[in-house]
């Protein structure tokens, strides 16, 4: 055989039709063996029949891979009705022929073998067509759950990959959200500070180089979205000078735990904008980050609450977002919670 036949035909499904139909022929030399004696020709009538059963049962399927491979199953079942016992009749007559063209060459040696009447040959007959009904339910029962198989990966691939496009939409929100301010914050010391907003633009710039880095990621390290956002206070206290003040409490032993790209820094930014900038003197920011268990973390952004308190709602883009980057990233695993009263504290707990 060449290697085109294997590759049409792979070799699992050989070594199948091998097993099946040469189960079948030492089934049925077991049987004659245990009524009478197994003569050199019945050896050889009842494996000519397996290897005619085994070349049918291959042409079946080719015509199920050409014709019916997008069937539904009970539209194959009403093409084999008629099917099976065709190739049942058809197998029965060429074996027939060949035992008869044997007994006219050297009658000698089908000593012993009786006269076939058609009773008998239309026994013969039924049970080569259950023998193929057999084959044929094995075979379209594997066929059939291969392609539910690969029709639920191929769903769980798509799944994918629009969890992915979300993924990228919400990157591209949360992104042009932080570009648009931070540049906002810029211009505005323009004129006023020319020497510091050229400073903000290259802490920026800095930034952006990360953020475009980490643009294709899941998750970050803890220890880079701090490096941003730490770039992103020292743009905020160009704006804000000494009215923000911020301090950091971080567990060293998190600083590789995994978070979505700007978690932390949107937490940030959302209490800036919702409750320091509203607040006369402002205020201090505390970031903190803890182990709860060998399983599970939690990350705090703590601020004053705003004087007008019906600006933090909690129900801005911003956190909207959030949630939305902890949910791809660790299911049902991680969850974030805004908890208002003096102060206003973003609660994140994560999985280790």
């Amino acid at each position: 055989m060449n290697q085109g036949f294997f590759i049409q035909h792979p070799r699992q499904y050989l070594l199948a039709q091998v097993f099946f139909w040469g189960s079948y022929l030492l089934m049925n030399i077991v049987f004659v063996s245990a009524w009478s004696n197994l003569s050199g020709f019945a050896l050889g009538i009842f494996a000519g029949l397996s290897l005619l059963l085994g070349i049918t049962s291959h042409g079946l399927r080719a015509l199920y891979h050409r014709y019916h491979q997008n069937c539904s199953f009970l539209q194959i079942s009403v093409h084999l009705l008629w099917l099976l016992p065709l190739s049942a009749l058809l197998v029965q007559l060429v074996l027939h022929a060949l035992i008869y063209g044997v007994l006219q060459i050297a009658p000698a040696q089908a000593a012993g073998i009786q006269p076939v009447s058609v009773g008998s040959f239309i026994g013969y007959s039924i049970n080569t067509m259950i023998m193929l009904m057999l084959w044929s339910i094995l075979y379209l029962l594997r066929s059939e759950l291969k392609k539910r198989r690969e029709t639920e990966i191929a769903h769980w691939r798509d799944q994918a990959r629009l969890r992915e496009i979300e993924l990228q939409f919400l990157r591209s929100q949360i992104n042009s959200h932080f570009l648009f301010n931070s540049l906002n914050n810029v211009r505005a010391l323009i004129l006023e500070d020319p020497l510091a907003a050229r400073q903000g633009l290259a802490d920026l710039a800095t930034l952006l180089r990360g953020l475009l880095q980490a643009e294709a990621k899941l998750t970050v390290p803890l220890r880079e979205e701090l490096d941003w956002v730490r770039g992103y206070l020292a743009l905020e206290t160009l704006q804000f000078e000494q009215r923000l003040q911020y301090e950091f409490s971080i567990d060293d032993s998190l600083l590789d735990a995994q978070v979505p790209p700007l978690l932390v820094q949107t937490l940030v930014e959302n209490a800036i904008k919702h409750g320091i900038a509203g607040r006369r003197n402002g205020g201090l920011l505390s970031l903190r980050a803890q182990r709860l268990n060998n399983s599970e973390w939690q990350l705090e952004v703590e601020n004053p609450a705003a004087e007008l308190p019906a600006l933090h709602q909690g129900n801005g883009i911003g956190l909207a977002n959030a949630r939305e980057r902890l949910a791809m990233a660790f299911g049902t695993h991680a969850t974030l919670d805004l908890q208002l009263g003096a102060t206003v504290i973003a609660r994140a707990c994560l999985p280790c």
